[in-house]
Order: C-alpha cells, then sequence, then structure tokens
C-alpha cells in the first residue's frame, strides 16, 4: 500500500504542471492555441495537462476500444465457423467475407482527414465517432434479429458425412432412415449474403469510429510530459486487447458445437455472435454522447487543411518515419507459408480448443507486456527495444519450429505453449511502434497523421504476402507433402522458415531510420528540412501500396484470378486457374 500511494504521489508530481497551467489561465482543451515543444513544462507538445486514466474523461475514451476490441475480435473470425461450415458457401464467398471486413483499415487516413477538418455541430471526433456506432449498431441489430435460418448439412444427424460429397451422402440416407430435407438446407447458402454485406458495412462503421478515437488518443497523448508520454496509447491498446478476449472465449466455446463443425455437444445460435457485439455498440453508443468529453472547435476550410497536411507530409520527419514502417514492416512481415496453418495441423496436431485457448493466453500475456512497458518502459531506447525484442521473437520461434519441422518434440502444447513466448517481445515491437505518430502529428491533423503512419505499415503485409508465397512456391511445403513427412520436406519446409528469420533479422538494418526516442524525435521534425519531392513519393507510394493490396485481395476471392501468384496463389497452369478436383 505504501508503494502504491508513493507511486501515485509521483505520478501527481510529474503533472503538476496541471495545475500551475490553471492558476496561468491557460485553456485546459484548447488545441488551436498549442504551443512548440519548447515553450511547455516538462516536454509536453500542447497544453491541458495529463489525462487521468481513472477520470470520466478516460472512461469515456477507453469505452471507445473497448467495444472495438470486442467486434474487431468476433466479426473477422466468424468465417469458418458461420458461413463455411453452418451455411455451405463456396470458398470464394467465404475469402470475400475476410476482405470485405477489413477492408475499411485501408482507408484509416480518409476517415481521420473527415475527422479533422469536418466538425458536425462543433464536434470533430464525437460527431464521427456516434455516426460510426450509429452505423455499426443499426447493422448488428439487423443481423442479430434476421433469422440465420437452418445449417446447408445437420452435422448433429450425420457428424462427418457432411465432408462427403452431396451425392455420396444422399446414398447413405435411405439405409439410414432419413430423407435428404432432414439434412441439407439448400437455400442456406444463400441466405449469407445479407450477413456478409451487414458484416461489412459493420466493419466500415467501426473503423471510422476507431479513427476519430485514435484522433482523441493523439491530442491527450500530445498533452502529457515526456516522460509519460505514451501512457494513454497503451492504456488504450491494452483494453482494446483485453476485450478482444471476450470474443475469443465466445468463439473457443459457443461456437465450437457440432453445427459448427467443433466437438461439442452444446453450442449457441449463429445469431447470438452478432447480438454479443451489438451489446457493446449500444452502450458505447450512450457513452459517445455522455461521457466523452470533447471541446468545441471551428471548422477548417478543406484547402487550408489540405495546405497544413502537405507542409507536412513534406517534413523529413513524417516521410523517413512512413518509410521506416513500411520497409521494415515489410521484411518483418515475411512469414512462410507451412506456417499457415499445416504445420500446426499436420506435424504439431493442433486442436482447434487448443489454439483458441493459445490465443487468449497470449492475448493476456500480450497485454501484460503493455502495461510492463507503460510503466517501466516509455523512455527505452526505440532502437535497442525493437531490435532486441525482434531477435527474441527469431529465436523463441525458430526454437519451436524447428524442433517441430524434425519431429525432435511434436506435442500441440510445446507448439503453443513455448510460442506463446512470442508475444512478450512482439507486444513491446507492437506498442512502440505506436509511439511515433504522436511525435510526428500537428494540430488539426491528428487523425489523418495517425492513419497515414499506421496503415502505411499495414499496407506492407500483402506486399510482403505475395513476395513469400512466391518464393515458397518454388518449394514442396503443401500440406499434402507435409504429410509425407520425409527428410526432403523437412529441408524445404526449413529453408522457407530460414528464409523468413533471414528477412525479419535484416528489417533491423532498417533502424537507424527510427529516431532513438521522442526528444530526438521532435529534434528532427525541427530541425530535418523539407522536401516536396519526398512528399510526393511518399503520396505516390501510400497510393501504390493501397492499390495492390486491394488488387490482391480482389483477385484473391476471384476464382478465375486466385490462382496468380500476385493473388497468394501457386501460378496458372497454361494461362489459367486450375478448377479444384
Amino acid at each position: 500500500m505504501l508503494a502504491q500511494r508513493e507511486e501515485k504521489l509521483d505520478l501527481e508530481e510529474r503533472v503538476s504542471y496541471i495545475h500551475s497551467a490553471d492558476k496561468d489561465g491557460m485553456k485546459p482543451e484548447g488545441y488551436e492555441d498549442a504551443k512548440t515543444p519548447g515553450e511547455l513544462e516538462d516536454g509536453a507538445l500542447v497544453e491541458g495537462g495529463a489525462l487521468h486514466l481513472f477520470s470520466r474523461e478516460a472512461f469515456g475514451l477507453f469505452s471507445q476500444y473497448g467495444a472495438i476490441g470486442i467486434i474487431y475480435g468476433m466479426i473477422p473470425y466468424l468465417s469458418y465457423s458461420l458461413y463455411t461450415v453452418y451455411l455451405g458457401m463456396e470458398g470464394y464467398q467465404t475469402a470475400s467475407y475476410g476482405v470485405l471486413v477489413t477492408t475499411g483499415w485501408s482507408f484509416k487516413v480518409v476517415w481521420g482527414m473527415l475527422s479533422d477538418c469536418i466538425p458536425i455541430f462543433g464536434y470533430r471526433r464525437k460527431s464521427w465517432m456516434l455516426i460510426g456506432w450509429t452505423i455499426t449498431m443499426i447493422c448488428l441489430s439487423i443481423m442479430t434479429f434476421s433469422p440465420f435460418g437452418n445449417p446447408y448439412c445437420d452435422r448433429r444427424i450425420i457428424g462427418d458425412l457432411c465432408k462427403k460429397p452431396r451425392a455420396n451422402v444422399l446414398q447413405n440416407l435411405t439405409t439410414m432412415g432419413l430423407k435428404e430435407d432432414d439434412i441439407y438446407d439448400m437455400e442456406a447458402p444463400n441466405r449469407g449474403m445479407l450477413f456478409i454485406m451487414m458484416s461489412m458495412l459493420v466493419s466500415f462503421g467501426y473503423v471510422v469510429a476507431a479513427c476519430a478515437s485514435d484522433a482523441m488518443v493523439v491530442q491527450y497523448a500530445q498533452r502529457e510530459p515526456i516522460a509519460i508520454r505514451g501512457r494513454i496509447q497503451t492504456a488504450i491498446y491494452v483494453v482494446r486487447t483485453m476485450t478482444g478476449i471476450i470474443s475469443q472465449l465466445f468463439i473457443a466455446f459457443f461456437l465450437n458445437g457440432k453445427v459448427y463443425g467443433g466437438s461439442f455437444n452444446f453450442s449457441v445460435g449463429p445469431n447470438v455472435a452478432f447480438g454479443v457485439c451489438l451489446v457493446p455498440c449500444v452502450f458505447v453508443v450512450l457513452t459517445t454522447i455522455f461521457v466523452v468529453v470533447e471541446k468545441k472547435t471551428p471548422r477548417t476550410p478543406f484547402f487550408e487543411w489540405t495546405a497544413m497536411f502537405w507542409n507536412l507530409l513534406q517534413k523529413r520527419v513524417m516521410w523517413q518515419i512512413c518509410a521506416f514502417r513500411f520497409i521494415n514492416n515489410c521484411f518483418q512481415s515475411m512469414n512462410a507459408t507451412p506456417n499457415q496453418g499445416p504445420l500446426a495441423d499436420v506435424w504439431a496436431g493442433v486442436e482447434p480448443l487448443n489454439d483458441s485457448l493459445s490465443g487468449v493466453i497470449g492475448n493476456l500475456i500480450f497485454s501484460g507486456i503493455l502495461v510492463v512497458v507503460g510503466k517501466w518502459g516509455l523512455n527505452w531506447n526505440w532502437r535497442w527495444t525493437i531490435a532486441i525484442s525482434s531477435i527474441g521473437v527469431v529465436l523463441i520461434d525458430g526454437f519451436v519450429v524447428f524442433m517441430t519441422i524434425w519431429g525432435v518434440v511434436r506435442d500441440q502444447w510445446f507448439y503453443t505453449g513455448v510460442a506463446l513466448a512470442d508475444n512478450v517481445p512482439g507486444g513491446v515491437r507492437f506498442i512502440i511502434a505506436t509511439y511515433c505518430a504522436v511525435e510526428i502529428a500537428d494540430p488539426g491533423t491528428e487523425g489523418a497523421t495517425y492513419g497515414l503512419v499506421t496503415t502505411i505499415s499495414n499496407l506492407a503485409s500483402p506486399v510482403a504476402s505475395v513476395f513469400y508465397k512466391y518464393i515458397d512456391s518454388y518449394f514442396k511445403v503443401t500440406v499434402e507433402d507435409l504429410r509425407k513427412d520425409d527428410t526432403e520436406v523437412r529441408w524445404e519446409v526449413t529453408y522457407c522458415f530460414l528464409i523468413s528469420y533471414a528477412c525479419k533479422l535484416f528489417a533491423l538494418v532498417w533502424l537507424f531510420m527510427l529516431p532513438p526516442q521522442k526528444a530526438e524525435m521532435q529534434e528532427l521534425k525541427r530541425r530535418g528540412g523539407k522536401s516536396k519531392l519526398a512528399g510526393a513519393i511518399l503520396i505516390l507510394l501510400f497510393i501504390g501500396a493501397l492499390s495492390f493490396s486491394l488488387t490482391s485481395s480482389i483477385m484473391s476471392v476471384n476464382p478465375s484470378t486466385k490462382c496468380y501468384r500476385i493473388a497468394g496463389g501457386k501460378g496458372t497452369v497454361n494461362g489459367t486457374c486450375l478448377k479444384p478436383k
């Protein structure tokens, strides 16, 4: 208790400038009168004082990320259980679901721009939060109360026979004393499109709200003294990760019944999943209206805002950080094709429930390490921390993978359990990478800046995916190859992982582009200069990467183009995609 009191007093001393600011008549909420870093106490970027994490104001902000965590942890992960197994939809249809429910994240800079320069009734953030959550709430309500219908093939009656061709099953039904209508609902696949389209609108809705929330986080973070700046970002990601666990547990236990292809004898109806998402959505609409605090601000003319953002894009600190995040993430995202599922399924024998539970435990560890960084690591050297954590990920993951490949230990608990340690260095690397946007953003461009810096790193993943799938397509690493389990196949899989780990380590070469800490980042912003050419290249890179990502995603769901290497396929045969046998 004494240590806690001392810690609390220490925190109060670090943010004591709030009280002196109030005495001097400074506006606690204003951002338009922001001063340069040198004019503020303790290295804060704008005035107003650090946000108390247990205040009503903070609760309103955290409620946004609590709802995001539940919905983001649920909607994208319903593809297999609801649409593939329950409704029996085609592979290209369920693949389109995965694309549609994640596309909204690629336009964060657009949603951020709207939040920055188009206030509604004077509110730049609350209004767009409310618009996003209202869209999400309406769509979730439709899905919750619309009948999902019976499954395409009722596995509760005939079990794994549903995996066999329908013609073969029909031949056996007469001997079982059953009719086709007792087992099959041929209209089931057609009912899925309504829910897929509604899920797409849900995703666009909560991404709009998330972007407005991100912009507000940047505003709060810039009010923090340099010693504790990054604390509010760490807190919101802890909330988002912890609430996401609720969705993981729901899917693991309540969507794991036989009707969903699982092993449990109990389950809930498909609509319940949407109802679980609807509850926090209704709650966050209320907190947005009554709890979220925002001062009214005048509208910024679009051309004035564009000139301000273009000025920021030309600054070296912006294009250098964006270049670092894109290049670094390109190499960090170089995975190995066998790591996408075949290795765990064929050689490690990981069961779905084990996989789900390991995800839950992994998120708990991830949240824990975020708390550690938020408490003790806000002033760690970014370069050394990312380097050490990245090397740690490679060492831990490599140990587990190679022990599994060569048959030294092939156990699902070893494969998932030891690999959970990845969350420690992975969490450190993730949260430190998010601190950059706060240091870069100018007042009035918080949403677009945070959206650009985070999106451009996300766009590196599809680029890396095409490259590593292209490379791995020349190795014998298919599911059928892994089932052979001979020395040649083991070496082929080993080569894929060695290439992946080499790329991840090569990503560290680019750390020279990242300033080691916040003070150096601010120095780069002040003295780094400008370049119109670099700013133009940054815009072209963003548009090019976004176009590549969308093209690859669209091609991956089209049966006639999904085999192309740019879409992550194995390539064409005589110019066409082979149909699955």
